[in-house]
């Protein structure tokens, strides 16, 4: 008895250890899916802490992360992502004179209002001469009152304002004789890099008038430009700009493009007119009489042939007479800036135009014109002709005043309550 007493206790004993020894085993960490630092002080309470400032930093992270998807959501606000080209003439003849050295003290020129983002500084012979280095512009065409150390600090004035002043060549005074086509393009260079320009626009109209530009040696000219120009000014280092007639991607009877949409015989389908003004620019019609300038065209065969070369068209979109519709002027270029890429600013005329006039911008039909342009996604924008002229309580900064909020998102009967106020 005492012997199966003995036994059984025994028993019982060792399946008490199993089972204890059991447990021990089962709250071990498993070595394969945990490690243990045996170094660690950390509780269970001070992981939670940790977790705690974990969770606090959720907040400003969920909030980056929003941010994040609200910056990859398309800007519905303004139609144009970039910023609209507003440009404006500048007649280098109507400076004011300041000191060298004194980049503080203002002129017209260093005061051109922020609205503006490029200058047309007018003008410059295309036959001009300039020493690198020299500072001497008193052979280049370029009229300011004061030499090129100054204008150098004036450039870099509007710098600081986000202006860009690009060199215009040419100009109604300056290609009255054949001497003018002997061009030395490094010279050019030269002056855009001693003075900042950032660089040149060729505002090429022949003894001082479209008239003949669409002659095949003008437009061979016209070529020549941008062809050596861009030879020595690489494309995104400096600016080729251009200041044709307004006409000049219209179908002409000289210059002709079958395919395009505006082609010469598309004329009475694009304007919804007949034939009776196509030759009576004077006489007032929709659009019809565009078609019948002998610049009508000019510069098909050269966007054709150096359009890639071309950074921005600025052209003159006035003294055409007396027909209304102005923006088909902007779509016929349009059409080529689509397929070699350079930028357009449609240029208006503050009042009165000289030929006539037949026609005049107002603020109105600015603001119309701008919000066309608005349309085409792109920094499109307008030029004027010139940033000065003022009458009236109006002026040509006014313009570009109303082009600017216009094409930024404003609207039309907004900007132009705003239009002086800059």
């Amino acid at each position: 008895m005492n012997v199966l007493k003995k036994i059984t206790l025994l028993l019982l004993l060792q399946l008490c250890l199993f089972s204890c020894s059991e447990d021990i085993v089962t709250n071990l960490p498993d070595p394969e899916t945990e490690e243990v630092d045996p170094d660690s002080d950390t509780t269970d309470e001070e992981e939670e802490e940790d977790d705690s400032d974990t969770e606090d930093e959720d907040p400003d992270t969920e909030e980056e992360e929003e941010e994040e998807e609200e910056d990859d959501d398309p800007d519905t606000t303004n139609p144009n992502p970039t910023e609209p080209i507003i440009l404006g003439y500048f007649p280098s003849w109507s400076e004011n004179w300041v000191a060298a050295g004194q980049p503080e003290n203002s002129s017209k020129l260093r005061d051109i209002p922020r609205h503006v983002t490029h200058v047309f500084l007018a003008f410059a012979k295309p036959n001009l001469t300039y020493t690198k280095g020299s500072m001497d512009i008193s052979t280049t065409g370029i009229q300011t009152p004061y030499g090129g150390t100054t204008l150098q600090e004036s450039v870099a004035v509007l710098k600081t304002k986000g202006i860009k002043v690009i060199l215009s060549i040419g100009g109604e005074t300056y290609w009255g004789s054949s001497d003018a086509y002997n061009i030395n393009y490094q010279q050019i260079k030269d002056l855009v890099d001693d003075m900042g320009f950032e660089g040149i626009d060729w505002d090429y109209e022949p003894n001082g008038s479209f008239a003949n530009i669409g002659t095949a040696e003008n437009v061979q000219h016209f070529k020549d430009f941008f062809t050596n120009s861009r030879a020595i000014m690489p494309k995104g280092q400096y600016v080729l700009a251009c200041a044709p007639a307004g006409v000049g991607a219209l179908g002409g009877q000289l210059n002709d493009d079958p395919p395009s949409p505006y082609a010469h015989s598309k004329r009475n389908t694009v304007t919804g007119e007949d034939d009776t003004n196509l030759f009576q620019s004077t006489v007032p019609n929709q659009a019809i009489s565009l078609f019948g300038f002998s610049a009508t065209g000019h510069m098909i065969p050269v966007m054709k042939a150096v359009g890639d070369k071309i950074d921005l068209v600025a052209y003159q979109g006035y003294n055409t007479g007396a027909a209304s519709n102005r923006k088909i002027m902007y779509d016929a270029y349009k059409h080529y800036a689509d397929q070699y890429g350079f930028d357009i600013a449609a240029g208006v005329h503050f009042p009165n135009e000289p030929w006539g006039p037949y026609y005049e911008y107002t603020y109105d039909n600015v603001a119309e014109l701008s919000a066309h342009i608005g349309t085409s996604n792109s920094n499109d924008g307008i030029m004027i002709w010139q940033m000065l002229l003022s009458s009236g309580g109006k002026s040509a900064y006014g313009y570009l005043n109303i082009a600017s909020q216009v094409l930024g998102g404003t609207s039309e009967s907004q900007a132009i309550s705003n239009a002086e106020d800059f």
